[in-house]
């Protein structure tokens, strides 16, 4: 039976981030169970810190919006006589004002997880889900979708889901089977249907390299950006995620190890 010394893991993760989270979510999938559960506990307390990237930035599509009881912006005289029965309004709350403000907006991080996808790709995988989960905010949404031949919602849109827990179902999945890009694709869409328009973004983690389906190219245009963490300094793999990114209005940024990732992940979430 394998045991984890939990103050050598934090020492080879001072030492050797890369090795010590393949490690680990080699780990998390062992056949001994109690390996397995030691590593996932492991996982969920340490993994998530390495994905923290600050504050996220309150972009989002500006429109008017309505205040009540306050005088930022201008004064919607209509709106106010209208409440107050067309009388001089005499409490604060009868005052009706407008401003500009950025629509809420939500993300969809999309983890590729078929056969091309080993213990250190999903580990550096969970990181990145946990960067997007702990983004969310009253004004950012997110969801998180793992995908092979089909796509597998570990965080819905409208869920609470916490970020350990997503890191811990990520981790019980392995890498198997084809690629379907266009149907994550769809999937992640989907998500972000009732968002409003300007405000759909979408996060590709994947060698971008499909092996089934049709060309991804199309629906990576149904997002209001789509941003491409490239997994693979392979020539073919950068071309592609290149060209959906493009097709996106988003940046292709790398993402083959920890340091990569982190500055890749601040660049796509601020």
């Amino acid at each position: 039976m394998g045991v984890i010394d939990p103050a050598a893991l934090d020492a080879e993760l001072r030492r050797d981030p890369e090795r010590a989270v393949a490690l680990l979510a080699d780990m998390a999938v062992a056949t001994d169970p109690a390996l397995r559960a030691d590593a996932r506990r492991l996982a969920r307390r340490l993994l998530p810190p390495l994905g923290r990237v600050g504050t996220p930035g309150r972009r989002g599509t500006r429109r008017l919006v309505t205040h009540r009881g306050s005088l930022a912006g201008d004064l919607d005289l209509d709106r106010t006589l209208e409440l107050s029965e067309g009388r001089r309004p005499d409490r604060a709350d009868s005052i009706i004002a407008r401003s500009w403000g950025a629509a809420p907006r939500a993300v969809c991080l999309l983890v590729d997880r078929s056969g091309s996808m080993n213990g250190r790709a999903v580990a550096l995988a969970a990181v990145a889900a946990a960067a997007v989960v702990q983004a969310a905010s009253d004004r950012l949404r997110t969801a998180v979708i793992a995908f092979a031949a089909d796509p597998l919602v570990l965080r819905d849109l409208g869920s609470e889901v916490p970020s350990d827990r997503v890191v811990d179902d990520l981790l019980s999945l392995r890498g198997h089977g084809v690629t379907d890009l266009a149907r994550a694709l769809r999937a992640a869409s989907a998500q972000l249907e009732q968002v409003t328009p300007g405000g759909r973004a979408a996060i590709l983690m994947s060698d971008c390299l499909h092996t089934r389906g049709g060309d991804p190219v199309g629906p990576a245009g149904a997002f209001d950006v789509l941003h491409v963490l490239g997994t693979s300094s392979d020539a073919d793999a950068v071309r592609a995620g290149t060209a959906l990114a493009r097709r996106g209005n988003g940046r292709f940024e790398p993402a083959t190890d920890l340091a990569q990732l982190a500055g890749s992940l601040r660049s796509v979430l601020h």
